[in-house]
């Protein structure tokens, strides 16, 4: 590691939130992360390292520490003049009492003008004050995660393989009731995109009129087999000890930030270049025609209402782990997306997808990294999937995530390897901007987050279809989701 894993819990504290009313209901807006500008300052070589690692090109830690010095001068400069102002405010009180003097009258007249100087010299520091508070936190805000000792350092062509499960296409029994595995190895395997044509189960055209490029219809067996999936997975996950939730598909922009994703414009976010996947949600209409400071945005997965849903609140230790289970669309603009894979549904702008997210102590969070590793695999295992593990590089971390896993699965008729998910170890930095901590002994502390996903519908139903193909143009429905296939064993093609 860079330095000390502790060290990403210096990086901020918190102030209390404002409150506003709602509906008649006190509703408590996010509360913003003061970052602590001094660590940055004394640290921003490592810091920088760390950035650069993660392909982070915007943060700015020495900047941060400059901005703070300024910020410390203004401070020193607004002290110095208000106790000019309270020493002329206190010998005027002492002068008031023998106004019959002329002598004293002219003293007066003097103290009262630099009583007059020392107050605008605050006010003209106050506004200096407020417009480097405002950089420092937006420069602080671009410094991204710690990350772990283990991490590859590089791009994705660093991805560590840690594991991989099953040999489909090449063992001589199929983890999927009545398929002949003689009969899979003779099968000249399709693409997920002619084989939902053939099928008849996704309306691509469709989607296209009514919504763009990109937008898809799921029909007839095509939409049992998404809900047959979002089944599976939460009825796993609620065996499992994840308490089933299903969330908002909109989050105001405050909390996409907090969570580490985009939601501004590579202008409005000072110029790093990356493109925000995030839609911002922007009405028709506004009755008191004024724009929301904090608009809402779609969200990008059920991670962000998950997790922000315990903002600004302080949790008994004997509930954690805390771990729930999340049913959302999700909404991505897949900006810079080219190529093959824009085709059919593997890169859509919605999908739907269950996800996981625990609330763990500081110490338990990589047991509980495992631990959710441990859940997806069983899944994928039992649908009879052949899939790898990779630990992911820096490269791939985003900014929340201290350590990642993805998992991808053996995709047939892609001829390739697919990611279905993913899992991260995001400690408190999500946390920190939220608000969420934990009661300890002396003080609370900042509780870790992790995510990881269950079922991301596309990705999966690609990984199906392509993988239990038959000769006979028949996809094989895993035997796993057929409680909520309405009787069906195998998708047929359209006659």
């Amino acid at each position: 590691m860079l330095f000390p894993r502790r060290a990403i819990s210096l990086l901020s504290r918190t102030h209390p939130a404002p409150v506003y009313r709602a509906g008649g209901l006190q509703v408590r807006t996010l509360l913003q992360a003061s970052f602590d500008y001094k660590y940055i300052r004394d640290n921003a070589d490592q810091l920088l390292e760390n950035a650069t690692n993660r392909n982070v090109h915007n943060a700015r830690p020495h900047h941060v520490g400059e901005l703070y010095d300024e910020y410390r001068g203004l401070l020193t400069q607004t002290n110095e003049h208000r106790s000019a102002l309270n020493a002329a405010s206190k010998e005027m009180g002492v002068l008031a009492k023998s106004m019959s003097d002329p002598k004293s009258k002219s003293a007066m007249l003097d103290l009262r003008e630099r009583a007059r100087v020392a107050k605008q010299a605050i006010q003209d520091i106050k506004a200096q004050l407020t417009e480097v508070e405002s950089r420092l936190r937006n420069e602080a805000a671009k410094i991204p995660n710690t990350t772990h000792p283990d991490t590859p350092i590089g791009d994705e062509t660093k991805a560590r393989v840690v594991r991989t499960h099953g040999d489909l296409h090449n063992i001589k029994t199929v983890p999927v009731d009545g398929v002949n595995t003689l009969e899979l190895s003779n099968v000249e395997f399709q693409d997920h995109y002619d084989l939902v044509q053939r099928l008849g189960i996704v309306d691509m055209e469709a989607g296209a009129r009514v919504a763009g490029s990109r937008f898809h219809y799921w029909r007839g067996g095509g939409a049992l087999l998404e809900l047959a999936l979002v089944q599976y997975a939460m009825t796993r996950a609620a065996a499992a000890g994840f308490v089933p939730h299903i969330t908002p598909d909109a989050a105001r922009s405050s909390v996409v930030d907090a969570c580490g994703f985009r939601p501004r414009s590579s202008a409005e976010d000072g110029g790093s270049g990356e493109a925000s996947q995030i839609y911002r949600m922007t009405p028709v209409a506004d009755e008191r025609g004024e724009h929301s400071a904090d608009p809402l945005c779609l969200v990008a997965t059920a991670e962000i209402p998950l997790v922000a849903m315990k903002q600004q609140q302080i949790l008994d230790g004997s509930s954690l782990p805390e771990s729930v289970a999340g049913l959302s669309h999700c909404f991505r603009a897949e900006a810079g997306a080219r190529g093959r894979d824009t085709r059919g549904i593997y890169r859509l702008h919605q999908f739907t997808k269950v996800e996981l997210v625990t609330l763990s102590h500081p110490t338990h969070s990589d047991t509980e990294l495992q631990r959710l590793l441990d859940f997806q695999t069983s899944l994928y295992a039992d649908l009879g999937l052949t899939f790898r593990v990779l630990q992911m590089p820096s490269h791939e971390l985003g900014a929340s995530a201290y350590q990642k896993y993805d998992i991808e699965a053996w995709m047939p008729g892609r001829k390739q390897w697919g990611e279905i998910s993913s899992a991260s170890n995001c400690t408190d930095y999500q946390a920190r901007r939220l608000g969420i901590r934990v009661r300890g002994e002396g003080q609370h502390v900042f509780v870790h987050t992790l995510n990881a996903t269950a079922v991301a519908v596309p990705r999966l139903a690609v990984a199906l279809l392509e993988s239990f193909q038959r000769p006979d143009g028949h996809v094989v429905i895993p035997s796993v989701l057929r409680p909520w296939m309405m009787g069906m064993e195998s998708l047929a093609p359209q006659k």
